[in-house]
């Protein structure tokens, strides 16, 4: 997982303070509920030295309303008297965080990141299309309404040649509504970039358009067996549909993922585990995707300085790495920033997500290169959950 929006971040000087909190206003006590939250944080980040002016600036992002109605959260970090992200997620978090220190904490977002992909939903018939692409974070990016320029679309019973010509000529008509929406579907996915296109309504229609599909749009396409444009369809079958269709294909990323990262661990060539081969391989600037097993009760510290690849498991690593006052700040939190300042991807592992390979100390990457001095562990030889970050286990 990349993500353009956050590479900015790690251009700017910190320390940080990191928000993350439900502000789910779901019936009339909702506000009151969300300022205690807000109160109890503030108590939080005052004792981990968090300065006024920051909490004021964050405070008032935290307050405002959302803009989105039933459970939501809020992901906000700041420094000094700027905000520097605000987003709002379509649930509430796992837990209320609040964090104060030389780097963000981005665990909360990317544990929302990497159970969600951007996706389209095409809700067909022979007609046309209504399409609507929905963001990483449940936002809607786009929304529009695709008519054909056909109108003979319905059959009707009978027989004799002019019928058999005049039921080719509906289907010609078929073919060529869900061309132009197919056409209207690839500058979708040209501009938009949907990992998924979620495609619900008439089978017939949803054929044609299988038919019309270029491979860049086919490989993309999935086909639902509810909901579409017809009066009386249940909107909460389809939801339903689609959030399984989403989870699927973000399980199916990840045993992919899982299974590249096994075969480079056995060739000892692109793979490593273990916290200090990660952390030597960050410095380098070879991770190309980290791979982070969450767990709320891991511990264990690195040292950080005030560029994301001044680190080390020790302090004098991240001097040499260029640090002149390097501070020590939880693993993960260390890791997702440095792998974010490197360029590299990031996938989480959630603490109750099935983990079918052994991650030492919770941690692994592919790498981008390797070479003779790159420290390589042994392929997992069981299947099992890693450790958090920082713990060996028994």
């Amino acid at each position: 997982m990349r993500l353009e929006l956050l590479a900015s971040l790690t251009q700017e000087k910190g320390p940080f303070v990191t928000v993350c909190h439900d502000v789910s206003r779901l019936d009339t006590q909702a506000s009151h509920e969300v300022q205690l939250r807000w109160e109890g944080a503030v108590r939080e980040l005052t004792a981990q030295g968090a300065p006024p002016e920051t909490l004021e600036v964050v405070g008032e992002r935290a307050l405002a309303p959302s803009g989105r109605s039933g459970r939501v959260g809020r992901f906000i970090i700041g420094s000094g008297d700027r905000v520097l992200l605000d987003i709002v997620l379509p649930d509430a978090p796992l837990r209320d965080q609040a964090r104060y220190g030389t780097v963000p904490d981005l665990m909360p977002l990317f544990r929302w990141l990497c159970s969600s992909t951007r996706y389209a939903v095409v809700r067909l018939d022979r007609m046309g299309a209504d399409v609507e692409v929905v963001g990483l974070f449940g936002e809607k990016a786009q929304e529009e309404s695709v008519q054909g320029t056909e109108d003979i679309v319905h059959k009707f019973g009978g027989g004799g040649w002019a019928h058999r010509r005049f039921q080719q000529r509906i289907e010609d008509s078929w073919q060529r509504n869900a061309s132009q929406v197919a056409h209207e579907l690839e500058s979708i996915v040209r501009n938009q970039r949907p990992q998924l296109v979620l495609v619900l309504g008439d089978q017939q229609a949803i054929t044609a358009l299988t038919g019309s599909a270029s491979h860049q749009l086919g490989e993309r396409l999935v086909r639902l067996e509810t909901g579409g444009r017809a009066e009386g369809t249940s909107a909460e079958l389809e939801q339903q549909a689609i959030e399984e269709a989403v989870a699927a294909h973000v399980r199916r990323n990840k045993q992919d993922l899982l299974e590249r990262y096994t075969a480079a661990l056995a060739k000892q060539e692109e793979g490593l585990d273990g916290i200090a081969a990660v952390v030597d391989s960050l410095r380098r600037g070879q991770v190309d995707e980290l791979i982070i097993h969450d767990h709320p009760g891991a511990e264990g510290l690195l040292w950080v300085g005030e560029q994301p690849l001044q680190i080390g498991t020790v302090r004098e690593d991240a001097v040499t790495a260029g640090a002149s006052d390097p501070q020590q700040q939880p693993a993960a939190e260390v890791l997702l920033w440095a792998t974010l300042g490197s360029g590299g991807g990031i996938t989480v592992f959630a603490d109750d997500e099935e983990v079918p390979v052994e991650l030492t100390d919770g941690v692994g990457a592919l790498l981008r290169w390797s070479d003779p001095s790159t420290p390589h562990s042994a392929a997992p030889s069981m299947p099992g959950h890693g450790e958090g970050p920082g713990n060996t286990g028994p």
